[in-house]
């Protein structure tokens, strides 16, 4: 279900799909990713679909006890069909139900239920809480970017969630992150 990108010939499906499917300010430059994973701070992963064909990517920032599901995507032409739990779920027996973290746009408060993409924001926390992970009581800016942080049950002070980048980035983006106080 899931292979090395990189060692199995899929990282250029890997790498289309990533650029079609993340909004450009959500994105790191993939060959910095590449680069990273040399050094042990990322794991790339291709999901196989039912046939055996590209499915999707999943994209691991790798830190200390913690592993931040950075990416996740089903190619469209996969979608609907369970490829994202099975994948979701292939991930909590690799890398341990405890560790995994995921980022997810804000879904809270006036400035969420205004943003253009409201739907889809929704319908991704609903698959990541219909799939046993449970949002952690803060928010964070991300680059900008209001998100939640969910785990699987595990409780994740904002110091933990920002250590997971601490090794990875340089300075001048780690301040690009910070805390959001609470939940709306």
């Amino acid at each position: 279900m899931l292979t090395d990108a990189c060692s199995t010939g899929r990282i250029e499906d890997v790498r289309a799909l990533y650029e079609a499917a993340f909004p450009k300010d959500e994105k790191k430059p993939f060959e910095f990713i590449l680069e990273k994973r040399k050094e042990g701070f990322f794991d790339i992963w291709a999901i196989e679909n039912k046939d055996g064909g590209f499915g999707g990517l999943a994209i691991m920032l790798l830190s200390e006890d913690l592993a931040l599901l950075d990416y996740l995507a089903v190619h469209p032409d996969c979608r609907g069909a369970g490829l994202g739990g099975s994948a979701l779920h292939a991930l909590r027996e690799k890398y341990g139900k405890e560790r995994i973290v995921v980022e997810i746009e804000n879904t809270l408060g006036p400035a969420a239920e205004q943003a253009e993409n409201r739907e889809e924001r929704l319908r991704r926390k609903a698959f990541y809480l219909r799939n046993g992970m449970t949002p952690m009581n803060f928010l964070v800016d991300l680059f900008g970017v209001e998100m939640e942080v969910l785990t699987f049950g595990r409780k994740l002070t904002y110091e933990e969630y920002y250590a997971i980048y601490r090794k990875v980035l340089p300075d001048r983006l780690l301040e690009k992150i910070s805390l959001i106080s609470g939940m709306p």
